[in-house]
């Protein structure tokens, strides 16, 4: 390339130079203003709350002895209550968060450990139960997780809402 090219481009390349960041600020600040503002709602230990159309809790939380838990780690079970009220309720799996501390965050892990089979037993909201059931969740946590607990759910017929139902074992 030449000099007489950079010369005679000069404009169409200063041009390009401001156009394409403020180009990608603008597509970057309509894509976070279409999001959704996400709310955050406790519920506090053996209370129920109305969520996305249901009645979620009480939740029950306990450690439990479990074969097939690594070592240095401990399983924490949860049951919590859920009843779609007749519609179609349908969640993210939920997670258990350290709610001090360091803020540490679990995936549900029944498939994981060594637990006999019970085709009763319902680890994820299922939009096919029109009546009340129970999440039966397994935590694999690490043995100096100290808690206090919270159960993170959430649901798309939430609003963007998300609800922290207390975990105490």
């Amino acid at each position: 390339m030449t000099r007489g090219w950079w010369r005679s481009n000069a404009l169409a390349l200063g041009a390009i130079a401001v156009l394409a960041p403020v180009t990608a600020v603008v597509i970057s600040l309509n894509a976070w203003q279409d999001l959704p503002a996400m709310h955050t709602r406790a519920v506090a230990v053996g209370e129920t709350a109305e969520y996305a159309g249901a009645d979620v809790g009480p939740l029950r939380a306990s450690f439990d002895r479990v074969e097939g838990a690594p070592p240095g780690a401990r399983v924490i079970a949860v049951e919590l209550e859920l009843d779609p009220r007749r519609s179609e309720f349908a969640c993210l799996p939920p997670e258990l968060v350290e709610a001090s501390g360091q803020g540490r965050r679990w995936i549900e892990s029944s498939l994981s450990l060594d637990r006999p089979y019970d085709p009763e037993r319902v680890t994820y909201c299922d939009t096919s139960q029109p009546g009340p059931y129970t999440l039966s969740l397994d935590y694999v946590v690490p043995s100096d997780a100290s808690g206090p607990f919270v159960l993170e759910l959430f649901s798309a017929a939430g609003d963007g809402e998300r609800l922290l139902l207390a975990a105490v074992p």
